[in-house]
């Protein structure tokens, strides 16, 4: 049996500040998105991401479903007004979700160890550019492996109800 892996309390940010997360979806979600980012995104299968670039910086983009994107920015200065400059038919905000950012290394073991998933999804493997929809102790969650500012890391992102729970299932902690 496998050793119960944690991560450290102080490996765990909660809702980084160098961290702008916006969703938008609707009829015309992925013009827009290959309008915002490239062609690139329009081979992305739901719950892939590509890393690319808006306004000069790089940024994470995620393929939720059909027409419905998650975007990681370092910086947010001008994206709803990118949107919204386009005319598509889509809604854009930040996302409502809570954010966990890990070390992706101990924080995808430690996943494996907590949460559980449905088939078709897997954690293992979990390669980067990719999330998965997940449960850890009740609570929904995605969780989603994507380079950051040269780094692997790993975003979990769950309801601001559920953020504790969750944190204390990565830590240990109670």
């Amino acid at each position: 049996m496998p050793v119960p892996v944690t991560v450290e309390v102080s490996d765990v940010e909660i809702n980084p500040l160098d961290m702008a997360i916006w969703d938008f979806a609707g009829v015309d979600g992925l013009q827009t998105a290959i309008a915002l980012f490239s062609a690139a995104v329009s081979q992305l299968a739901p719950f892939q991401s590509v890393t690319t670039r808006f306004n000069q910086q790089p940024c994470s983009v995620l393929r939720l479903c059909e027409n419905n994107f998650r975007v990681v920015l370092s910086d947010d200065t001008g994206f709803s007004q990118a949107v919204a400059s386009l005319e598509s038919k889509v809604w854009v905000s930040p996302s409502p979700t809570a954010n966990l950012r890990l070390p992706a290394t101990r924080g995808i073991e430690r996943l494996a160890q907590i949460a559980t998933t449905k088939p078709v999804y897997r954690l293992d493997p979990f390669p980067c550019d990719r999330a998965v929809p997940a449960r850890i102790d009740g609570a929904a969650i995605v969780a989603w492996h994507l380079p950051w500012q040269g780094q692997p890391r790993l975003l979990i992102q769950a309801a601001a109800a559920d953020l504790r729970t969750v944190q204390a299932a990565f830590t240990g902690t109670a």
